[in-house]
């Protein structure tokens, strides 16, 4: 379930390439005590389709079905294309009435695990790139909500804190935050950075996260199409909280969920990786 409030406002782990630096992520300064850790350098995740199937995602999910991605058939829900940027990409399809029996809103998404959301004080770093078909709703807003990206809550009560969201603003596609105090308590809905939809073309996506339930202590930075970004409070690094308080860590789904409505969207992705280091992207 995704809540959204005051826009505009204010599982099986894959295998990790290691590398042979060491890192001590951030701790936390602030309002949540977290024992230090050392991290060996490594990429925990990939995600980007290269293998032809969803055999690298631990789970797919779409209208009809909820399972591995290893024993999914690709459907018009959710398949591999040929890209001529990437070699290859996964198209996501939603159509209206795409609701699944096990949850509610309509989708087509692929998960991972655990190994994909850093715990208090830890600090990832995250790449991918998504496009949208040109057939893609521009009123989104207008027609309810809608996420393409997100790093959901390790329980499955309430909407997720980081997310890439297509139903903020029309035409756009926004970076938010959402506030909780514990899982489903919303306080509100930050808008961090949004972009024009530029339907067909490519927004590739680079993200250093500091997970934290800490206003203070938990951060995101941004860049978009190798530029870094500045978000809309003006600063290049956002403080807040990027754990629900009550929580332990979030796992990372993308894909296109959203509310009921009739347009069918398309939305596409590919190369998703996940690191604890930006060299190990």
């Amino acid at each position: 379930m995704f809540h959204l409030r005051s826009a505009l406002g204010s599982v099986a782990v894959a295998a990790a390439v290691v590398f042979s630096i060491s890192v001590t992520p951030l701790g936390v300064t602030t309002g949540v005590s977290a024992a230090p850790f050392t991290t060996p350098v490594a990429r925990t995740f990939t995600g980007d389709y290269s293998s032809g199937d969803f055999s690298q995602w631990p789970s797919v999910q779409t209208k009809d079905y909820n399972g591995s991605g290893a024993d999914y058939v690709p459907s018009y829900s959710a398949s591999i294309v040929p890209d001529g940027t990437y070699g290859r990409a996964a198209r996501f399809e939603v159509r209206s009435g795409d609701v699944p029996s096990f949850g509610d809103g309509e989708r087509s998404e692929v998960a991972a695990g655990n190994e994909t959301g850093g715990f208090e004080g830890q600090t990832l770093w995250y790449q991918f790139s998504t496009k949208f078909d040109p057939g893609f709703p521009q009123n989104h807003a207008d027609l309810g909500w809608g996420l393409t990206n997100q790093w959901h809550q390790d329980v499955g009560v309430g909407s997720p804190p980081v997310a890439w969201s297509v139903g903020q603003r029309n035409g756009y596609w926004s970076l938010i935050v959402q506030k909780q105090s514990v899982p489903g308590a919303y306080l509100e809905t930050l808008t961090l950075f949004e972009i024009p939809l530029d339907v067909g073309r490519w927004h590739d996506v680079k993200m250093q996260i500091n997970w934290s339930a800490s206003d203070t202590a938990g951060w995101i930075k941004l860049w978009l199409n190798g530029v870094p970004q500045t978000f809309t409070n003006g600063a290049d690094t956002y403080f807040v909280r990027t754990l629900i308080p009550g929580t332990s860590t979030v796992y990372y789904k993308e894909g296109y969920y959203r509310q009921a409505m009739q347009p069918t969207g398309v939305v596409f992705h590919t190369g998703f990786r996940c690191a604890t280091d930006q060299a190990a992207l």
